[in-house]
Protein backbone atom coordinates (compact mmCIF):
# COMPACT_ATOMS: atom_id res chain seq x y z
CA UNK A 1 0.00 0.00 0.00
CA UNK A 2 1.19 3.63 -0.91
CA UNK A 3 1.21 5.59 2.14
CA UNK A 4 1.96 8.62 -0.12
CA UNK A 5 4.14 11.74 1.16
CA UNK A 6 5.81 10.34 4.35
CA UNK A 7 7.68 12.54 7.25
CA UNK A 8 9.74 11.75 10.46
CA UNK A 9 7.71 12.82 13.79
CA UNK A 10 8.32 16.13 14.86
CA UNK A 11 10.14 14.79 17.51
CA UNK A 12 12.35 12.02 16.56
CA UNK A 13 15.97 12.34 16.87
CA UNK A 14 16.68 11.97 12.71
CA UNK A 15 13.66 14.94 12.17
CA UNK A 16 16.86 17.48 13.35
CA UNK A 17 18.54 16.32 10.45
CA UNK A 18 17.88 17.13 6.38
CA UNK A 19 19.60 14.43 5.41
CA UNK A 20 20.00 10.95 6.77
CA UNK A 21 22.97 9.43 4.78
CA UNK A 22 22.07 5.93 4.84
CA UNK A 23 20.19 4.25 1.40
CA UNK A 24 17.91 2.60 4.10
CA UNK A 25 15.14 3.91 6.60
CA UNK A 26 13.47 0.96 9.32
CA UNK A 27 11.29 2.55 11.93
CA UNK A 28 9.09 1.31 15.01
CA UNK A 29 6.53 2.83 14.88
CA UNK A 30 4.02 4.94 11.63
CA UNK A 31 1.31 6.50 12.60
CA UNK A 32 -1.19 8.47 10.35
CA UNK A 33 -2.84 12.01 11.54
CA UNK A 34 -2.89 14.14 8.52
CA UNK A 35 -0.04 12.59 7.00
CA UNK A 36 2.19 9.69 7.73
CA UNK A 37 4.86 9.90 10.45
CA UNK A 38 7.21 7.62 10.77
CA UNK A 39 8.96 6.91 15.01
CA UNK A 40 11.73 5.45 16.14
CA UNK A 41 13.40 5.73 13.31
CA UNK A 42 17.49 4.71 12.02
CA UNK A 43 19.29 4.95 9.13
CA UNK A 44 21.02 1.62 7.72
CA UNK A 45 23.13 0.28 5.09
CA UNK A 46 23.07 -2.13 2.25
CA UNK A 47 24.82 -4.45 4.47
CA UNK A 48 23.13 -4.36 7.27
CA UNK A 49 19.52 -4.83 5.46
CA UNK A 50 20.89 -7.65 3.85
CA UNK A 51 22.16 -9.53 6.79
CA UNK A 52 19.42 -8.58 9.50
CA UNK A 53 16.66 -7.55 7.60
CA UNK A 54 14.82 -11.29 6.51
CA UNK A 55 14.73 -13.79 3.98
CA UNK A 56 17.46 -12.83 0.52
CA UNK A 57 17.22 -15.06 -2.17
CA UNK A 58 19.45 -15.72 -4.92
CA UNK A 59 18.15 -13.75 -8.26
CA UNK A 60 18.71 -15.23 -11.73
CA UNK A 61 22.22 -13.90 -12.63
CA UNK A 62 25.78 -14.13 -10.78
CA UNK A 63 25.94 -11.64 -7.62
CA UNK A 64 21.65 -10.84 -7.94
CA UNK A 65 20.14 -10.95 -4.72
CA UNK A 66 16.67 -10.53 -4.44
CA UNK A 67 14.36 -9.48 -0.92
CA UNK A 68 10.51 -9.14 -0.42
CA UNK A 69 10.24 -11.58 -3.63
CA UNK A 70 12.21 -9.10 -5.59
CA UNK A 71 11.10 -5.85 -4.45
CA UNK A 72 14.31 -5.16 -3.36
CA UNK A 73 17.21 -5.91 -5.28
CA UNK A 74 21.21 -5.95 -5.30
CA UNK A 75 23.48 -6.16 -7.89
CA UNK A 76 26.93 -6.69 -6.76
CA UNK A 77 30.10 -9.09 -7.36
CA UNK A 78 29.60 -12.87 -7.07
CA UNK A 79 31.81 -13.58 -4.73
CA UNK A 80 30.47 -11.13 -2.75
CA UNK A 81 27.08 -12.14 -2.80
CA UNK A 82 28.62 -15.32 -1.71
CA UNK A 83 30.36 -14.15 0.89
CA UNK A 84 26.63 -12.28 2.19
CA UNK A 85 24.18 -15.42 1.97
CA UNK A 86 27.08 -17.67 3.70
CA UNK A 87 27.74 -14.85 6.39
CA UNK A 88 23.97 -14.35 7.36
CA UNK A 89 23.11 -18.27 6.96
CA UNK A 90 25.88 -18.60 9.74
CA UNK A 91 24.23 -15.84 11.66
CA UNK A 92 20.83 -17.19 11.57
CA UNK A 93 22.33 -20.03 13.04
CA UNK A 94 23.45 -18.07 16.41
CA UNK A 95 20.52 -16.11 16.48
CA UNK A 96 18.28 -19.52 16.69
CA UNK A 97 20.68 -20.91 18.66
CA UNK A 98 20.43 -18.01 21.17
CA UNK A 99 17.11 -17.90 21.41
CA UNK A 100 16.56 -21.93 22.36
CA UNK A 101 19.84 -21.20 24.44
CA UNK A 102 19.57 -17.83 26.63
CA UNK A 103 22.76 -18.65 28.46
CA UNK A 104 24.91 -19.10 25.35
CA UNK A 105 27.93 -16.58 24.71
CA UNK A 106 27.13 -15.34 21.56
CA UNK A 107 30.84 -13.41 21.56
CA UNK A 108 32.17 -16.75 22.55
CA UNK A 109 30.86 -19.23 20.46
CA UNK A 110 30.72 -17.14 17.72
CA UNK A 111 33.63 -14.86 17.69
CA UNK A 112 35.21 -15.07 14.08
CA UNK A 113 31.84 -14.67 12.74
CA UNK A 114 30.88 -11.36 14.69
CA UNK A 115 33.70 -10.28 13.90
CA UNK A 116 33.40 -11.39 10.21
CA UNK A 117 30.11 -9.50 9.97
CA UNK A 118 31.59 -6.41 12.33
CA UNK A 119 34.28 -6.16 9.46
CA UNK A 120 31.24 -6.41 6.22
CA UNK A 121 29.61 -3.91 7.87
CA UNK A 122 32.36 -1.37 9.12
CA UNK A 123 33.47 -1.78 5.64
CA UNK A 124 30.15 -0.01 3.92
CA UNK A 125 29.96 3.15 3.50
CA UNK A 126 26.33 3.41 3.30
CA UNK A 127 26.53 4.41 -0.20
CA UNK A 128 23.48 2.36 -1.47
CA UNK A 129 25.98 0.85 -3.90
CA UNK A 130 24.72 -2.48 -3.97
CA UNK A 131 20.88 -1.53 -5.49
CA UNK A 132 19.16 -0.49 -9.09
CA UNK A 133 21.70 -2.41 -10.73
CA UNK A 134 24.85 -0.80 -9.82
CA UNK A 135 27.80 -2.57 -10.19
CA UNK A 136 30.16 -0.92 -7.92
CA UNK A 137 33.74 -2.42 -9.14
CA UNK A 138 32.81 -1.33 -12.62
CA UNK A 139 31.86 1.96 -11.27
CA UNK A 140 35.34 2.22 -9.35
CA UNK A 141 37.07 1.98 -13.01
CA UNK A 142 35.00 3.67 -14.93
CA UNK A 143 33.69 6.81 -13.31
CA UNK A 144 36.36 9.04 -14.23
CA UNK A 145 34.62 9.71 -18.00
CA UNK A 146 32.54 12.11 -16.21
CA UNK A 147 35.33 14.17 -15.43
CA UNK A 148 37.67 14.12 -17.65
CA UNK A 149 38.42 16.73 -20.55
CA UNK A 150 36.83 19.06 -17.93
CA UNK A 151 33.62 17.37 -18.39
CA UNK A 152 30.85 19.11 -15.20
CA UNK A 153 29.12 16.65 -14.58
CA UNK A 154 26.41 18.24 -12.85
CA UNK A 155 25.70 19.83 -15.96
CA UNK A 156 26.07 16.21 -17.78
CA UNK A 157 23.28 14.72 -15.39
CA UNK A 158 20.80 17.89 -16.14
CA UNK A 159 21.17 17.49 -19.84
CA UNK A 160 20.56 14.09 -19.26
CA UNK A 161 17.58 13.95 -17.77
CA UNK A 162 15.78 16.98 -19.60
CA UNK A 163 16.88 15.44 -22.88
CA UNK A 164 14.67 12.36 -21.75
CA UNK A 165 11.67 14.51 -20.63
CA UNK A 166 12.28 15.01 -16.91
CA UNK A 167 12.56 17.34 -14.36
CA UNK A 168 16.07 18.92 -13.92
CA UNK A 169 18.13 17.44 -10.78
CA UNK A 170 17.41 18.19 -7.09
CA UNK A 171 21.01 18.63 -4.33
CA UNK A 172 20.34 18.58 -0.54
CA UNK A 173 23.83 19.15 1.04
CA UNK A 174 24.64 18.25 4.67
CA UNK A 175 27.26 19.42 6.86
CA UNK A 176 28.94 16.46 8.38
CA UNK A 177 30.51 16.72 12.26
CA UNK A 178 33.99 15.91 10.11
CA UNK A 179 33.51 19.53 8.15
CA UNK A 180 33.02 17.75 5.42
CA UNK A 181 29.90 17.91 2.83
CA UNK A 182 27.97 14.56 1.40
CA UNK A 183 25.34 15.86 -1.18
CA UNK A 184 22.42 13.80 -2.45
CA UNK A 185 20.62 14.47 -5.79
CA UNK A 186 17.59 12.99 -6.25
CA UNK A 187 15.46 12.69 -9.43
CA UNK A 188 12.31 10.70 -10.48
CA UNK A 189 12.51 9.28 -7.35
CA UNK A 190 15.47 8.23 -7.03
CA UNK A 191 18.28 9.47 -4.25
CA UNK A 192 22.10 9.39 -4.70
CA UNK A 193 24.59 9.95 -2.59
CA UNK A 194 28.24 10.99 -2.68
CA UNK A 195 31.02 10.92 -0.77
CA UNK A 196 32.36 13.09 1.78
CA UNK A 197 34.22 16.53 0.15
CA UNK A 198 35.34 19.68 1.83
CA UNK A 199 33.26 22.01 0.04
CA UNK A 200 29.88 21.89 -1.34
CA UNK A 201 30.27 21.78 -4.69
CA UNK A 202 32.50 18.92 -4.91
CA UNK A 203 30.03 17.50 -2.63
CA UNK A 204 27.53 17.95 -5.50
CA UNK A 205 29.72 17.10 -8.00
CA UNK A 206 30.60 13.78 -6.32
CA UNK A 207 26.81 12.81 -6.09
CA UNK A 208 26.24 13.72 -9.36
CA UNK A 209 28.98 11.24 -10.52
CA UNK A 210 27.10 8.82 -8.57
CA UNK A 211 24.02 9.05 -10.14
CA UNK A 212 25.40 9.15 -13.57
CA UNK A 213 27.51 5.69 -12.82
CA UNK A 214 24.04 4.10 -12.43
CA UNK A 215 22.24 5.87 -15.42
CA UNK A 216 25.36 4.75 -17.75
CA UNK A 217 25.48 1.37 -16.44
CA UNK A 218 22.48 -0.75 -18.15
CA UNK A 219 24.39 -3.77 -19.20
CA UNK A 220 27.29 -5.88 -18.30
CA UNK A 221 28.39 -4.76 -22.33
CA UNK A 222 29.95 -1.64 -20.73
CA UNK A 223 32.67 0.73 -22.43
CA UNK A 224 36.01 -0.31 -21.92
CA UNK A 225 37.78 2.06 -18.91
CA UNK A 226 40.61 1.79 -21.19
CA UNK A 227 38.63 3.33 -24.40
CA UNK A 228 39.38 7.14 -24.62
CA UNK A 229 36.34 7.28 -26.97
CA UNK A 230 33.14 9.10 -25.94
CA UNK A 231 30.61 7.48 -24.14
CA UNK A 232 27.05 7.62 -25.91
CA UNK A 233 25.14 8.31 -21.98
CA UNK A 234 22.44 9.51 -24.02
CA UNK A 235 21.40 6.48 -25.35
CA UNK A 236 22.05 4.62 -22.67
CA UNK A 237 19.78 7.32 -20.37
CA UNK A 238 16.79 7.46 -22.94
CA UNK A 239 16.90 3.27 -22.46
CA UNK A 240 16.48 3.77 -18.55
CA UNK A 241 14.03 6.42 -18.10
CA UNK A 242 12.59 7.16 -21.80
CA UNK A 243 10.61 3.63 -22.26
CA UNK A 244 7.43 4.88 -21.10
CA UNK A 245 7.63 8.30 -23.01
CA UNK A 246 8.35 6.59 -26.05
CA UNK A 247 6.24 3.33 -25.73
CA UNK A 248 3.04 6.41 -25.75
CA UNK A 249 3.92 7.23 -29.36
CA UNK A 250 3.60 3.56 -30.38
CA UNK A 251 -0.26 3.85 -32.14
CA UNK A 252 -2.75 1.77 -30.44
Amino acid sequence: MDDGQVLLYANSVNARYDTIPFPWLVFGEKVKVNTVFLRDSTGISDSMLILFGGAVNRGVQAGHLKMLNGYIEFFMDSSLAECYLQLKEELDKLIENKLQNPGLDILKEGKYLVLSVQELVSGDQCEGRFVFGRDSKKQASGNDKFTKDGTNPKSLLQTLLMRAGHSPPKYKTKHLKTNEFRALVEFKGMQFVGKPKKNKQLAERDAAIEALAWLTHTSDNSANSDDDSPIDVTDNMLKLLGKRRRSKRRPG
